[in-house]
């Protein structure tokens, strides 16, 4: 499978909330810091059980989190993805939509790392980082 197959399925999976197909496109040793992460006071999330955690409290703060890949750029082993995402709050039932970023990081074909970025700029510069 491609990189951009498995970026594609990983995003597909989140939407449909598969988390088994989720996980088995991410490295055991995965680390995820997410830009929500924050709000609810967990930063990083770190292997397969950390996605689960994350998923769950995704999944716990809204109600729908929709993604969708809309662009890929690709250096070495990392990509940038643009991320569409739609989204309501599960207690506000306030509707987001919007884009973010994600820079992902690749070992042995998985996804190892997720860095979320809200700012295009920031991203791109996180992407040509060495």
């Amino acid at each position: 499978m491609t990189r951009e197959e498995t970026i594609d399925r990983a995003y597909e999976a989140w939407t449909r909330r598969e988390l088994d197909v989720l996980v088995s496109l991410t490295h055991p040793e995965s680390e995820a810091r997410p830009i929500l992460g924050a709000n609810i006071g967990t930063g990083v999330y770190r292997g397969h059980d950390g996605l689960r955690d994350w998923m769950r409290d995704l999944h716990g703060e809204w109600e729908t989190f929709e993604t969708r890949v809309t662009g890929v750029e690709e250096q070495d082993e990392r990509s940038l993805c643009t991320i569409q995402v739609r989204a309501r709050g599960r207690a506000s039932g306030a509707a987001i939509e919007g884009e973010m970023y994600h820079l992902l990081e690749f070992r042995e074909g998985l996804i190892w790392r997720l860095e979320a970025f809200l700012d295009r700029d920031a991203a791109v510069q996180a992407l040509g980082a060495t």
